[in-house]
């Protein structure tokens, strides 16, 4: 009877471990799925702006694709609502509404880049008052001059003849110019 006693014995301790192994990975499996539905809904809060700011910050290699050119420079800075790419001696002012970015990870090279004109108007309200030269543009066309006026939803750029041009901002899809971001 001993014999049959240990083997039922262990048969029970077999059964058990069992059931045990069985329902730890339930567990691990049930924790890995509800891990993958958080991150699936983290990144569903996420704005174009909070991606595009999280790429700066890990250094990684930006490229933006608008009015039918393709740009890969440094991100310099993220506002809510526009991004701006350092390329060397200008800079380029892009409304992240305007424009598609793509990320390729890299881990070097990040940077905090918190601009103090926070949305693009503030940004083009900053090249008004810088009275620089400018290049803004266009979902048509390119108009080089002096931003005259950031109005409530179009800019004025004077050329260097004197002409205005009266541009929605809608249809604004980079500025470039050599006035850096204010940072903070």
């Amino acid at each position: 009877m001993t014999g049959s006693a240990k083997s039922v014995s262990e048969e029970l301790d077999d059964l058990a471990r069992q059931l045990r192994q069985g329902a730890g990975r339930e567990l691990r499996e049930e924790a890995a799925a509800d891990e993958e539905l958080t991150e699936l809904l983290r990144r569903r809060k996420l704005t174009l702006a909070d991606a595009t700011r999280s790429a700066m910050h890990r250094g990684d290699r930006v490229t933006i694709v608008v009015a039918g050119m393709s740009m890969s420079h440094p991100v310099m800075a993220v506002g809510t609502d526009y991004l701006t790419l350092d390329e060397g001696d200008r800079v380029i002012d892009v409304p992240l509404a305007a424009a598609v970015v793509v990320v390729s990870a890299r881990s070097a090279g990040g940077t905090s880049g918190r601009p103090a004109a926070t949305t693009f108007r503030a940004r083009l309200a900053e090249h008004e008052q810088e009275g620089g030269s400018v290049e803004v543009v266009t979902t048509e066309e390119r108009i080089s001059g002096r931003m005259d006026v950031v109005a409530t939803d179009h800019l004025v750029i004077q050329d260097p003849s004197g002409d205005r041009f009266y541009v929605p901002l809608g249809i604004v899809m980079a500025v470039f110019s050599r006035f850096r971001p204010r940072l903070n």
